[in-house]
């Protein structure tokens, strides 16, 4: 009976051992996914600031799509160095350059 309650504490305590762990995981991943969804919500902000709403739409369906935070902080340094929305848009995506009602 010992055993067998010896055996039920370390099933117990394993599980809350690798449920922590995975609450744990699921947490970062989130908070990495919040964190990327608050930096292209900025970049769409500064886009639309500095180009106008027009840009900010088209690199919006470009932005979903990234998920590489290089990529991102890279896209923050043509914001600033473009002098044109198309050319920001062409510098960060071709694809983003056509308007929505040019796409395929």
């Amino acid at each position: 009976e010992e055993r067998v309650s010896h055996w039920r504490d370390e099933w117990i305590h394993h599980g809350m051992e690798q449920g922590m762990e995975q609450g744990i995981q699921r947490g970062m991943e989130q908070g990495i996914q919040q964190g990327l969804e608050h930096e292209r919500a900025l970049l769409r902000r500064l886009a639309k600031t500095r180009f106008g709403a027009e840009t900010a739409e088209r690199l919006s369906a470009w932005l979903q799509q990234e998920d590489g935070q290089q990529r991102l902080e890279e896209v923050a340094e043509e914001i600033v160095r473009c002098k044109t929305g198309d050319e920001l848009l062409g510098q960060i995506a071709p694809a983003a350059q056509k308007k929505p009602a040019e796409a395929d």
